[in-house]
């Protein structure tokens, strides 16, 4: 009844009052009697019902109830003798009409109930989007702007301030609608909505303040892709997605305008660096902008064909402060999904162009993975399926995934780098690991084994045993070689209640069945002995367990390993959260591969992680989260140079130890890339 009522009160409006007078046909003045009670209505019901809700309804409650219809019956005595109680009662019973359709809760086609007004709002803006709002009942209160574009009426709803701009948006991102309605407006519209979105904030003036909240967006930015559903590239629309993304992580973000200069700043030097087109010169530009030459800084752009990108260059090396390799990375984030869109392969790189890649580092992993039989063992699972080739791209894919580890897996899925190396092609990789249909992971895990005993056939294997948590409802029956830490066998257990013995012997078969010796030593954990009976297993002939708790057992199998006690529990103990690190099963992201797959990836994975870091003087026991902080991380730049991809590896923190083991000047050339030859470069110094 109150259109004057803001956002955090409680409002009641009706849209529309139509009264039925039923009077005796002898009843003098009937018009007179109607105007009276009209007065009433207009004047004192209103008031009447809001006395009678203040003292019942919940001021916290910030739904929103829309009523199609609401019949009343009300009596009175013609006389109209006392007007203010005649309102009273009528106020009470529509009162307590509508506090019984709230406290009933029920909806219908007559009732409906948002969870608020920017819910409410959001919903019609959502159907005016899609073309789908006049005519609806219930938004009869937009009426009188049916007559503007829709655009236009959007515009109107977030000028109005009522539910605050920001709300809105952040409803039509909890519903998925948010990109139909970025659909319908140009850029100055959603360059207005971005404004109004941070008219109460205040700047902070503090350069720390622009690189943390940098660094904020650069990180949500990077966690997926920024647009649901246009892929035109547009820096306004842009700005609201990042704002979104952002703020319903860091809701205090609206009120900082450093927040709105960090996205302006990012996304036109996405502008800029689209505009330079290749790396190489991107580098000279940091360069400039890392020492403020601002005027070198505009040439080199300039020259690229960047226009007016002065301004841009400027504030981003306001926040840059001189750090080249924060650059970097910031524009491998900000070109990531364009870079990403074109689903590149060795087949369709333009041979003038480069590709900056967080994730470049796969490419020296690749003697490491095909030392790890990488093509025999996805040869082997794919040779049954319709199309060996394009599955055994997916399943390269899929191990180059893994070694970059779980938490990466929004940003490695669909990398230029990985896809460049694998050779899939013109697909998303979720999407083509979904396809996957019958695969032979017996005949490749009887490669990998091979492989893995050959590297160390002179020596007597000690097998150890264990099962490690996976999740809180899952875990691994892990089988492992303790002289050369290698890990032979992961199998998924559906229950971690799970009698493991069957799956063990089933794992000890697969094991016997390759190794020509029968010397091999089982040594079981002490939780996993208590679950099985120890005289069933009988493919290896010496077993014991292993007593965690009595120094001396411990102290003897280090002594005969040739590592110290400590390095023995490390090597014990480290697995559960190595194998955390590759398996994609438990990862925070809607992509969860079937157990078989995963575990079996997850050895490949591991075992090439571990010819890698044997490369490395001192680094052989490193976990693999510290290989690659350590010689895989920074921003490496991949072209097409000829007959041969070019890798220009990044300066990563220990890069003098790759160049010690003559790891940064390699070629070779995957059998799957048909010929075409991996060049590895040194960082530019």
């Amino acid at each position: 009844m109150s259109s004057a009522a803001r956002y955090n009160e409680t409002q009641v409006t009706v849209g529309r009052w139509s009264a039925t007078y039923e009077v005796s046909r002898d009843l003098p003045s009937p018009h007179e009697l109607q105007q009276r009670l009209d007065s009433i209505v207009a004047h004192r019901l209103a008031l009447a019902c809001k006395a009678s809700l203040e003292q019942s309804i919940n001021h916290t409650d910030p739904s929103v109830w829309r009523v199609r219809d609401l019949a009343l019956n009300f009596s009175l005595e013609t006389s109209l003798s006392d007007i203010d109680r005649v309102a009273g009662d009528w106020g009470r019973s529509l009162a307590f009409e509508i506090l019984s359709i709230i406290e009933d809760g029920e909806v219908s086609d007559s009732i409906l109930r948002f969870p608020n007004r920017a819910a409410f709002f959001a919903q019609f803006l959502a159907d005016l989007a899609a073309g789908r709002a006049w005519g609806k009942w219930y938004y009869e209160e937009f009426s009188d702007l049916q007559a503007l574009p829709c655009r236009q009426i959007i515009c109107s709803i977030f000028l109005r301030k009522d539910p605050l701009p920001a709300d809105l948006l952040l409803q039509l991102d909890s519903k998925g609608r948010l990109e139909t309605v970025l659909e319908v407006l140009n850029e100055s519209d959603a360059d207005l909505i971005f404004d109004l979105c941070f008219e109460n904030a205040a700047p902070t003036s503090r350069v720390e303040n622009l690189q943390k909240w940098a660094g904020i967006v650069l990180e949500l930015w990077n966690s997926g892709p920024l647009r649901a559903v246009s892929r035109v590239e547009v820096h306004s629309r842009d700005a609201l997605r990042l704002l979104i993304r952002t703020i319903s992580h860091h809701p205090t973000g609206l009120n900082n305008l450093d927040l709105k200069r960090v996205i302006n700043v990012l996304l036109a030097i996405r502008s800029v660096l689209l505009g330079m087109k290749k790396p190489s010169l991107m580098d000279s530009l940091f360069n400039h902008l890392a020492i403020f030459d601002l005027r070198s800084a505009v040439d080199t752009a300039v020259a690229a064909g960047v226009r007016d990108p002065g301004e841009a260059l400027f504030q981003f090396a306001e926040i840059m402060q001189g750090d080249i390799d924060w650059a970097r990375q910031a524009a491998a984030v900000v070109l990531g999904e364009s870079n990403k869109e074109k689903f590149l392969t060795y087949k369709n790189i333009p041979e003038s162009d480069s590709v900056l890649s967080r994730f470049g580092g796969i490419f020296l992993l690749g003697p490491s993975l095909i030392g790890a039989a990488l093509e025999e063992t996805t040869r082997l699972a794919s040779d049954t399926s319709e199309s060996p080739e394009k599955y055994m791209a997916v399943l390269r894919h899929l191990a180059a995934v893994m070694c970059f580890g779980c938490t990466r897996f929004p940003d490695t899925s669909d990398d230029p780098a990985l896809r460049l190396f694998s050779g899939m092609e013109g697909i998303a990789f979720r999407q083509a690991v979904n396809g996957l249909g019958s695969l032979d992971l017996a005949g490749a895990h009887a490669a990998l084994l091979r492989t893995i005993l050959d590297r160390h056939e002179s020596h007597a294997p000690i097998l150890f045993a264990d099962v490690i948590s996976s999740s809180p409802e899952k875990s691994v029956l892990l089988l492992r070689e303790l002289v050369r830490d290698e890990w032979l066998d992961a199998i998924s257990l559906s229950d971690v209640r799970e009698d493991p013995s069957e799956r063990l012997r089933f794992s000890l078969q697969r094991f016997s069945a390759i190794l020509a010796s029968d010397q091999s030593i089982l040594i079981l954990s002490d939780s996993l002995s208590s679950r099985i009976e120890i005289s069933s297993l009988r493919q290896v002939p010496y077993v014991s367990v292993l007593n965690r708790r009595n120094g001396l057992t411990t102290e003897k199998l280090a002594m005969e390993l040739g590592l110290s006690v400590p390095q023995l529990a490390f090597r014990l103990d480290s697995a559960q959260q190595h194998f955390a690190y590759f398996s994609l099963a438990e990862n925070s992201s809607d992509f969860h591969p079937n157990a078989e797959l995963d575990c079996f990836f997850t050895l490949v994975a591991r075992s090439a992680l571990r010819l890698f870091s044997r490369r490395l003087f001192g680094f052989q026991s490193s976990s693999p989260e510290h290989i690659f902080q350590n010689f895989l991380s920074g921003v490496s730049e991949i072209s097409l140079v000829g007959d041969h991809l070019e890798v220009q590896l990044p300066q990563s923190p220990l890069s003098m130890i790759l160049r010690m083991a003559g790891l940064q000047d390699q070629k070779y050339a995957p059998s799957w890339l048909k010929g075409m030859e991996v060049w590895l470069l040194p960082p530019q110094e």
